[in-house]
């Protein structure tokens, strides 16, 4: 199970409010296995009423749909579909209000993680032309038939106009790209990019700006020791944050918070003396920084204040937290306060829960909750503690 609750990630500096929640749930067929099929679900967030279903398909058959993004506004939703091609994910945009589906892009090859910009005229997306299989160093290679040649697919990141369609790649075509986000003015670019074989070259990634205009004038910005992952614009426009740290592969993220000037210099270590692993972060509004962290194997949400470096618990419990991805990672609403996750634990399934951080109700009953054969987990004090 993924989701969304109105933005993926930290990707839009102007966050809609958190009222709705969309989330994306494996299909099961009927050999009560999954068929590599998903769907996409909305609900508002403190409604009784059942979800709905999103798709773009014309009749309800099951489809490859998911990697939801919501406008800055949150009156329209971004998402991709092989609705049109089994096997071939498009960009896909609906608007809340109704109406039909409307299909952006016709491409052939892989797109992913569509994100709006802050101004709502364009949907960036990453994108490898061609491409014979998912991106990322665990997905197994596609059988290579007839002469072997050594070739690999670059991941790009394209911008989709989202009033006409209009495609173009913008980042080099010599360069993959692996992460991205937009600064607040829909200008620019945060990467975290490098040349040559992604499958090999995450490691050695460096974060670079990139302009969004015709030119796509690309500088490095930092060249890290180490591996970095979740580059976040700040709300102002001055800094961006990162995690840098000594990280395994490249979903698995984990280290210290980092800032750096948007224009230059080294960057500032936030969290040096932190007895714990940061998994994810996001910006508030009012200039903090609210990050998911493992704490001697618990969850926990946290945030830093770049200023002063004070961190304050917002929760800790011995359970897992996420927004699909792996670790410790909550979505949140433009308040930088209302939250929604996947919540599970050794004896409670998977579940959404939203609500303020910490204080979370549950949204989707999909299982009954079970006691295992592994026994019940007890929560950590700071769960029940208001800070």
């Amino acid at each position: 199970m993924r989701f969304t609750l109105l933005t993926p990630s930290s990707r839009s500096p102007s966050r809609p409010t958190g009222k709705k929640i969309a989330w994306v749930e494996t299909l099961i067929g009927k050999d009560g296995a999954p068929d590599g099929n998903t769907a996409i679900y909305l609900a508002d967030r403190d409604a009784s009423a059942p979800p709905k279903r999103i798709t773009a398909a014309a009749s309800p058959v099951p489809r490859a749909e998911g990697s939801v993004a919501w406008s800055p506004d949150g009156t329209q939703i971004a998402f991709l579909s092989d609705a049109a091609k089994p096997g071939q994910l498009q960009l896909y945009v609906l608007s809340i209000a109704g109406g039909p589906v409307k299909k952006l892009t016709n491409v052939k090859g892989l797109l992913a993680s569509p994100g709006w910009s802050p101004d709502r005229k364009s949907i960036a997306v990453l994108y490898t032309e061609n491409a014979t299989r998912a991106a990322g160093p665990l997905v197994a290679e596609t059988p290579e038939t007839g002469e072997i040649k050594d070739a690999f697919f670059e991941q790009r990141l394209a911008l989709v106009d989202v009033s006409t369609g209009g495609f173009r790649q913008i980042s080099p075509a010599d360069m993959y790209v692996y992460e991205y986000d937009w600064s607040p003015d829909s200008a620019r670019f945060a990467l975290i990019a490098a040349h040559g074989n992604g499958d090999n070259n995450w490691y050695i990634a460096q974060l670079y700006t990139l302009d969004a205009g015709p030119l796509g004038l690309m500088k490095p910005i930092y060249k890290p020791p180490l591996q970095i992952a979740n580059p976040a614009w700040s709300p102002d426009g001055k800094k961006i944050a990162f995690i840098a740290g000594l990280m395994s592969d490249e979903p698995s993220i984990g280290g210290d918070i980092y800032t750096i000037s948007a224009t230059d210099g080294e960057p500032s270590n936030l969290t040096p003396d932190m007895r714990a692993t940061a998994n994810s972060l996001t910006w508030a509004p009012e200039g903090k920084i609210v990050f998911g962290e493992t704490v001697e194997a618990d969850a926990a949400v946290a945030t830093v204040d770049p200023a002063s470096g004070r961190i304050d618990t917002l929760w800790r419990g011995q359970e897992q937290v996420s927004a699909g991805l792996w670790g410790t990672n909550i979505s949140i609403a433009r308040d930088g306060k209302t939250s929604a996750i996947i919540r599970s634990s050794l004896g409670d399934p998977p579940e959404i829960w939203a609500g303020a951080i910490g204080y979370w109700r549950q949204v989707t009953h999909r299982k009954r909750r079970r006691e295992t054969r592994l026994g019940r987990s007890q929560e950590h004090p700071l769960e029940k503690r208001r800070l």
